[in-house]
């Protein structure tokens, strides 16, 4: 579930270029300052002759690698988004825009950091090598990697570096070129009992909808059965025919379905209670894949992030990218949230419509005392009768979905 772009969202590119001495450099510095010293000291001309010498590779060092990043450019090719544990190929560019001069030796360096208020994770810093860049060409490599943690990662700035040919001096470019990947949640599989419990669920929608009546385009008549309304009887023609007659209507053969994500977890959460958080993403990601793969379906998911944020639209490939872009960014919380998921449900109870709550904590609606709120509404009664609560934190859960 990626896509590639030709330059992934640069926000700005300027350039910031410092020399610094290494760390063998010291060292170099150190045997040369004890040089200089003795000769001066013991007022040794041979020992200023070596001492001259020993400058000259220093100095012809920190020549070199002011020259040889001069003309440099470096670009940056990525996937827009990427699903959590994918294979992550981030390729780059660097560009000799020089006549004559080649690079040799040129260290270009990248930043991942993921893009969120609570992380405080060191960087991740991955690097390439170019050895030889001629001049007035362009050389490619990439680094790879996998990212499991879904969310926004920020890239950049990228640092191109150089202490050829000595390793004495480093000369660093700094190039505050930034990009984003968006780590969508990783999919898992949903069982053969999961399945089974979905077709009895659309099933029972449908005889339910039988039972309260029809709907539907009007395309026919039909004797009457034992069962109908006489609200469907057609008088007209049945006096005309002498037995009675109902109106029969084409019932829409498209589902439904309304999915909240509660995403609870305490103030100060374990490890577990944090898988508990992944899991339940990844299991509504997988289950909106599956309704959009298999088409047909009317969606509507509703989050709390920190607000509701209700998204709705036909089952297809473009609304489960919106979702799962959606699904990436979504965040735990510690006060309870499911009275404003529940309430964002309620004007949305079409007939025949699924709704599926997707909670990390087990859910109890009828004795739930911060739903008191919500029972007065006349919608109530018909939510309690559609929805099914899917208790992620619930040891029966592994018998639905398996994480990959």
């Amino acid at each position: 579930m990626s896509r590639s772009s030709a330059m992934n969202n640069q926000s700005r590119t300027s350039f910031a270029a410092h020399t610094s001495i290494c760390r063998e450099g010291f060292y170099y510095l150190l045997v040369l300052g004890l040089v200089f010293g003795g000769a001066m000291i013991r007022d040794i001309n041979l020992l200023l002759v070596v001492a001259g010498l020993l400058l000259g590779p220093l100095a012809f060092n920190w020549r070199a690698v002011v020259v040889t990043l001069r003309g440099l450019r470096v670009e940056r090719k990525a996937p827009q988004s990427i699903c959590a544990g994918d294979l992550l190929v981030i390729k780059l560019s660097l560009t000799n825009s020089r006549r004559r001069l080649g690079g040799w030796a040129i260290v270009v360096e990248d930043q991942i950091q993921l893009e969120s208020a609570n992380n405080r994770d060191k960087p991740i810093k991955p690097g390439v090598l170019f050895v030889r860049v001629p001049a007035g060409q362009t050389c490619q490599a990439d680094y790879r990697g996998r990212l499991v943690q879904r969310g926004r990662y920020r890239l950049g700035p990228l640092r191109i570096s150089t202490r050829f040919p000595f390793g004495l001096i480093c000369r660093t470019v700094v190039v505050e070129d930034y990009a984003t990947i968006t780590v969508l949640p990783r999919l898992g599989r949903l069982t053969q009992a999961w399945h089974r419990r979905q077709q009895e669920a659309f099933a029972g929608a449908q005889r339910r909808e039988r039972r309260h009546g029809m709907e539907g385009d009007f395309y026919g008549l039909r004797q009457w059965r034992q069962g109908d309304s006489l609200r469907w009887v057609h008088w007209r023609s049945s006096a005309r025919r002498g037995t009675l007659l109902v109106r029969q209507f084409e019932q829409p053969r498209n589902r439904e379905v309304l999915l909240l994500l509660d995403l609870w977890q305490p103030e100060r959460p374990t490890a577990a209670h944090l898988d508990n958080v992944e899991l339940a993403v990844s299991f509504t990601a997988t289950v909106l894949a599956d309704l959009c793969r298999k088409g047909g379906a009317a969606l509507r998911l509703v989050l709390c992030d920190p607000h509701p944020l209700v998204l709705s639209g036909a089952a297809s490939s473009l609304l489960l990218e919106e979702m799962l872009l959606a699904l990436a960014g979504a965040t735990a919380y510690s006060t309870s949230r499911l009275p404003e998921l529940l309430r964002q449900a309620l004007p949305h109870l079409g007939r025949g419509c699924q709704v599926l709550l997707v909670s990390t904590q087990p859910v109890d609606l009828e004795n739930h005392p911060a739903l008191d709120g919500l029972r007065t509404d006349p919608a109530w009664p018909l939510l309690l009768r559609r929805i099914r609560c899917v208790d992620t934190s619930s040891h029966q859960f592994s018998k639905l979905f398996e994480a990959t």
